[in-house]
């Protein structure tokens, strides 16, 4: 597991197995990534390709920075406002992630 800072507040990131409950909540649903506002924490489906997982990663980390910092998307420009000021960050954050917890887990 690795901890890593955002605004004000520490998230776990976790490789998880992808027969996981709460990777597969319904009959037909399965969630790549998973965000845990309450937990802060980010769950990560094991076994993907590693360009669908870099992806899921970033989707994930956006959801975690918008709560870090406390807003709330209504709009695309307001999104793309967001991730123009936090993007470098949240991909940079990614490939971290990517080298030191994703690589550990499938290597």
């Amino acid at each position: 597991m690795l901890k890593i800072k955002i605004h004000n507040d520490t998230w776990k990131i976790k490789v998880v197995d992808r027969n996981k409950k709460k990777m597969n909540p319904g009959e037909g649903e399965l969630n790549l990534g998973l965000t845990e506002y309450e937990k802060n924490c980010i769950s990560i489906r094991n076994g993907m390709k590693r360009s669908v997982t870099r992806s899921t990663v970033i989707h994930e980390l956006t959801h975690a920075f918008l709560f870090s910092y406390g807003n709330k998307v209504e709009d695309e420009e307001q999104m793309c406002d967001f991730f123009g000021v936090h993007g470098d960050e949240i991909v940079s954050l990614a490939d971290r992630i990517m080298e030191k917890e994703i690589d550990c887990a499938i290597g």
